[in-house]
């Protein structure tokens, strides 16, 4: 039976905002450090990463997003602050944070987490804290850490979050190819937010 590699993200579309972290990028690629820069096409949160998944399983997986997605209302999120993996001294991987909006969007990863093990899929077992992953070292530079610790109370921008993606994710020489199999809008009434 074939499979696909997947995982539900929010994508990143604001052209103000991806300009900006295209700069960031830039700013960090002139430190002397190999990286591999996340692509504009390519920015995303990462909801839930579900790994190989069987065609046959996608109508539950598009089901449960769908059925979540109903539950929210539509909301905004503030990116503010670079940082890194596993810390800004050592960094592997540089991403972006939220301030606003980031609990709205913790409740529904954890939604997700729940219904998916129903699934058979594993739990997240450590804590969840959005970030959009904008760069992976691959060579580490000493003059780095200065360059994050500059930017990490930098405001980025606000995004709109009102849908939800299931993205099939394709493996190349050249980085990954993100495909969107399936969206679903969040479409509760603000009115009846609790």
């Amino acid at each position: 039976m074939s499979s696909i590699r997947s995982f539900i993200a929010v994508d990143v579309e604001d052209e103000e905002v991806v300009s900006k972290i295209a700069g960031i990028q830039k700013k960090i690629l002139n430190s002397n450090v190999k990286l591999k820069i996340v692509e504009r096409c390519n920015l995303h949160f990462t909801l839930k990463f579900l790994g190989n998944v069987e065609e046959s399983r996608l109508d539950l997986i598009r089901s449960i997003i769908s059925s979540i997605a109903e539950g929210y209302s539509p909301f905004t999120m503030m990116l503010h602050g670079i940082g890194a993996f596993p810390r800004i001294s050592r960094p592997n991987v540089v991403w972006v944070g939220v301030l606003d909006g980031r609990e709205n969007f913790i409740e529904i990863a954890r939604e997700l987490d729940r219904s998916l093990v129903k699934l058979g899929f594993k739990r997240e077992n450590k804590s969840f804290e959005p970030h959009l992953t904008i760069a992976r070292v691959r060579r580490y530079s000493d003059n780095l850490p200065d360059i994050l610790r500059e930017m990490s109370d930098m405001e980025i921008g606000t995004i709109g979050v009102d849908e939800i993606r299931f993205k099939k994710s394709i493996l190349t020489l050249k980085g990954p190819i993100y495909e969107t199999l399936y969206s679903a809008r969040l479409e509760k009434p603000l009115a009846e937010e609790d």
